[in-house]
């Protein structure tokens, strides 16, 4: 299918576009180099071949970007693009083309899905070369999220198959369960994975951490020989939260200082998701199945680490 593409300003832009100010979607517009955005997702896209002209990929995906930022269903993104210029402005169209419509979003969305990994983490090669990431210390976490469907009264759900229950303390959740690799001075998120609310939050432990960083820290739910000796073996540093065991139910005065020391630095990691679940409405999947919903787990970590980006650049320049 060929592609159309707009690069001219129309009549009707040249007077209603406002000459001197920048809205927050320019400057994310002009943080993010597309470009190898958009050859990775043009794989899924045939360039030549009958039917209409498709929508530039990178317009799609910034539609996804402002369909999470608002918390907007697939009609609802389709009604404000038509409604909002600066939704406009940010996607590349003109007052006189035509928006995408609520199935292309659908479709598109299912399409990236197997390589939203490589996306997330071009986001976050570029925002690490404006050297946004400072990369000394990684704060480890993971919380729950409901699932979309009803909440079976036992066992699993047909509606939504990948679901699990969870537990947190002595809340069930059945649902999912979100975990981040986040960065300590910037609060970036480095690394996101979406998985079935019973998966141990130190199952996905290894793949939060970067590599890169000098040290680790996470909650007593990590505490683990394996997990500290593999820390050292990669010459990171342990913030592992200490907790008692069934021989040793009582930590050591040394090691609750330690705790307290630790808390102070990971307790940041809730602001990040205090921000999916209050300001991005993620308390609640969108979706019923788990590849669904961790495709959108990773656009949601995208759009956070943009806004997140732009405060950052900001603060560098006052």
């Amino acid at each position: 299918m060929i592609r159309r593409e707009s690069h001219q300003v129309g009549i009707a832009d040249a007077f209603v576009r406002p000459p001197n100010t920048e809205h927050i979607l320019d400057k994310i517009n002009h943080l993010v180099n597309w470009e190898p955005l958009r050859r990775k997702m043009e794989g899924f896209y045939s360039s030549s071949g009958p039917g209409r002209p498709a929508f530039p990929v990178v317009t799609l995906f910034k539609a996804v970007l402002l369909q999470n930022w608002h918390n907007l269903s697939d009609p609802a993104t389709e009604e404000a693009i038509d409604d909002r210029l600066s939704f406009r402005r940010f996607l590349g169209l003109n007052m006189d083309e035509k928006s995408p419509d609520h199935s292309t979003l659908h479709r598109f969305r299912d399409r990236i899905a197997p390589v939203m990994d490589e996306l997330f983490q071009m986001v976050n090669a570029q925002l690490a070369a404006h050297q946004l990431m400072v990369k000394q210390g990684t704060i480890v976490d993971a919380t729950l999220i409901r699932s979309q469907a009803r909440q079976p009264q036992k066992g699993n759900s047909d509606s939504d198959p990948d679901a699990r229950w969870g537990r947190k303390k002595n809340a069930l959740t059945f649902g999912y369960k979100g975990h981040v690799g986040m960065d300590q001075h910037s609060e970036l998120i480095r690394q996101a994975d979406l998985t079935p609310a019973n998966v141990h939050d130190g199952g996905r432990f290894e793949a939060m951490v970067s590599g890169d960083e000098a040290m680790v820290y996470t909650d007593k739910g990590y505490y683990g020989r394996r997990r500290s000796r593999w820390l050292q073996e990669r010459g990171i540093g342990d913030g592992i939260m200490a907790k008692g065991c069934r021989w040793q139910p009582e930590i050591s005065r040394e090691q609750a200082a330690r705790n307290r020391a630790i808390s102070q630095v990971r307790s940041a990691v809730e602001r990040v998701f205090g921000t999916l679940k209050r300001i991005y409405r993620y308390g609640r999947c969108r979706y019923y199945n788990l590849w669904r919903n961790r495709c959108n787990f990773l656009v949601l970590c995208i759009c956070y680490n943009l806004r997140r980006a732009v405060k950052l650049c900001e603060c560098r320049r006052a």
